[in-house]
Parts: structure tokens; C-alpha cells; sequence
């Protein structure tokens, strides 16, 4: 330990004061840190919402009644249209993530930014106990006239931005199982809850937010289940995951029987495996257009996601696709309502693909 780190730690790590003989050891929530507090520190009432240690100086207060120290302060997201902005990247991020193995709920989904009141009231409401119980997030998935389904979810307001992105990927993750998994398949609420975690981790880890990842892996609210949802991705990949959802013949994953997330019922069978999955000279890679062919368009605005043959794309991006059985590089120049701007490497012209009509 260095000289600075030394003194540091001999500093009170709310009031920044010179430590006594007593000291009390605090988590930080944010780091899973141990903190060392004095003794009049531990005593204050007021702590913040996100790291749990007690507040003295410089806090933040937000409407709901709600503190804030002043580390934390800084790397909230204030803002509802910042917030809702950030869930919309986190929505388009997904579709990137997962393009080869599902699509989840766009359309008929709608994000609601609440304050603390405004969640406890949600939480309360009857049925609360059949829906996801994060502090952080709700959804209340329902069928609508003409059985088609809707998926209003809030966000608390006031998260860190990727805190944000991440329970806005568990909770589609939930729309994505109201829609998929069959209402006959025997499901432990857990399971159910490790799955949404597995979402949320991976799209933390594709943004590199170390602490966001440390933070699903040290909440234990899915009694284990996480933890063997992510051995399962690493182990056998995730369409394996996904059909055990759907047709899986257990309740959930069990540590001692780690290859039982194989075993689906045989009356419902996989659809066809990925292209990265594929076992070669046993199965063959499932069939692509034979020229550069805009599958679908997801996202609004500047946020828009175009699937491209096999290969999702955002604008201004280049990347590999599958056409036919070779490969080309494609640039997506411009992602318009119903068509996309492309040029394919080699050729000076560009090229206006367009959504075909069903």
C-alpha cells in the first residue's frame, strides 16, 4: 500500500476526518467495499440510497426524500428523457447482443421513469407477488383485447446510468418470457429471476461495467440461480439456455446435475440451432439470403438497429454478413422508416435495401 493510500485509510470514510481508537467497518454497496467509519459517522440517520453509507456533508436530496452522497450524486441520471434515452440504448444494445438467437418485446412495451412513492405504490399493488420484485424495477405484464400483449415497465428514477441499463435488460427479460415461455411450463420464480440477471449481466459485460457485473453476481436475491444460469451460457451457450426455458422438464437449475439444462421435452423440439452454435459435418448452417436482404428494423429515431442476412447493424457500422455461403463486409451508411443505406466492400455504389411488405 502506498504512502497516500496509508493516510487515506487512516481517514473516516464519510466525514474525511482523522480515524480514533473506535472504528467501525461499513459496505459499500457500490464497491462491496468494507469502509472504515468513526465513531460518531455510524450514528448518523441519513445514508445513501445506492452505496448504504452514512451521509454528513454535501449531500444530494431528491423529491422523493431520498439521499445521495456526493460520489454517488455525480453518476446518477436525473433527467426522465436522459433516462428514458438511456433505456431506449439499452433496448437496441439487447437486440444487438441476442440478434442470433431471439428478438425481445419492442412495440408493445413502454418505459415509465417513478420516483421512490411512486414504486412503493407499484409494488403494493395485488398480483405485486407474481411479477419481478426488484427495488429498482417493475413490470406488469398483461394480454389486452385481441390477446395480444402489453408491457408497461418503470424504472426508478435517479440510477446510475448503467444501473439503469441493466434493470431495464432484467425487465425485458421478463417481457420476453411472458411472450415465449409457455403458460403450462412448471417455472421457479428464482429461475425465472436468475434468467433476467443472465440478460442484464451480459449486456453489462459488453459494456465493460465491472462494477454493475460485481454487483448481479453479489446479489444473492436468486438463491443461486444466476450463478448457474451463467456457468449454463459459458458452458453449453445461450440457445441452450433459451429452449431450457421453453421446454426444459425441471424447475430449475440444480448445481449437482449441471447437464440437465440439455434435457427439454421431447414433444416441443429446438428450433433450428445458430449459426455459431452449429456443429460442423453434423448439422448445416441454417439458410441465408443469397444477397444482402434487410430482415427487420428495430429502435426509433437515431436508435435504430437494422438486421442485415445475419448480422445486426447500427448506422455507420461495417461487419461481416453471411450471403449465401460466403461472406461479405458490408458498411450500413443510413438506417431510414423501412429501408437501409449500404455499400458492400469492393463497390464505389450504394445500395437501398428495403423491408419487404408481408
Amino acid at each position: 500500500m502506498g504512502l497516500a493510500a496509508q493516510l487515506q485509510a487512516q481517514l473516516c470514510a464519510v466525514c474525511n476526518q482523522q480515524l480514533a481508537i473506535e472504528v467501525y467497518l461499513s459496505e459499500d454497496k457500490v464497491t462491496n467495499e468494507q469502509k472504515r467509519v468513526c465513531d460518531q459517522c455510524i450514528l448518523l440517520r441519513t445514508s445513501c440510497y445506492l452505496c448504504s453509507l452514512p451521509v454528513k456533508n454535501n449531500m444530494t436530496q431528491l423529491d422523493d426524500g431520498r439521499v445521495l452522497c456526493a460520489r454517488d450524486a455525480k453518476e446518477v441520471v436525473l433527467s426522465e428523457d436522459e433516462a428514458k434515452r438511456d433505456c431506449a440504448d439499452a433496448k437496441i444494445e439487447l437486440d444487438r447482443l441476442f440478434s442470433r438467437f431471439t428478438s425481445f418485446p419492442s412495440t408493445n412495451t413502454s418505459i415509465t421513469i417513478v420516483d421512490r412513492t411512486q414504486m412503493d405504490q407499484l409494488v403494493r399493488t395485488p398480483g405485486f407477488d407474481r411479477q419481478c420484485p426488484s427495488v429498482y424495477g417493475y413490470i406488469r405484464s398483461r394480454v389486452v383485447a385481441g390477446g395480444q400483449w402489453k408491457h408497461p415497465i418503470s424504472i426508478l428514477s435517479g440510477l446510475p446510468k448503467h444501473r439503469l441499463m441493466a434493470v431495464c435488460a432484467h425487465e425485458y427479460g421478463h417481457a420476453w418470457m411472458r411472450e415465449n415461455v409457455p403458460t403450462t411450463r412448471d417455472m421457479d420464480r428464482d429461475t425465472e429471476e436468475g434468467l433476467c440477471e443472465l440478460i442484464a449481466y451480459r449486456l453489462m459485460e459488453r459494456f465493460n461495467q465491472q462494477v454493475e457485473m460485481n454487483g448481479i453476481k453479489n446479489n444473492l436475491y436468486t438463491r443461486g440461480q444466476f450463478a448457474l444460469f451463467l456457468d449454463a451460457d459459458d458452458t453449453y451457450g445461450f440457445y441452450t439456455v433459451m429452449q431450457w426455458m421453453k421446454w426444459g422438464t425441471d424447475s430449475r437449475l440444480r448445481e449437482e446435475e449441471p447437464d440437465r439444462i440439455r434435457k427439454i421435452d421431447e414433444k416441443k423440439p429446438p428450433a433450428a440451432r445458430p449459426l455459431h452454435e452449429i456443429v460442423p459435418l453434423v448439422f448445416e448452417p441454417p439458410p441465408v439470403p443469397d444477397k444482402p436482404t434487410l430482415i427487420g428494423i428495430s429502435g426509433t429515431g437515431s436508435r435504430r438497429l437494422a438486421l442485415i442476412n445475419d448480422r445486426a447493424f447500427v448506422a455507420n457500422e461495417s461487419g461481416k454478413v453471411r450471403v449465401g455461403k460466403t461472406n461479405v463486409v458490408i458498411h450500413c451508411l443510413e438506417i431510414r422508416d423501412g429501408s437501409v443505406i449500404i455499400k458492400v466492400d469492393g463497390s464505389q455504389e450504394e445500395q437501398e435495401l428495403s423491408l419487404k411488405l408481408k
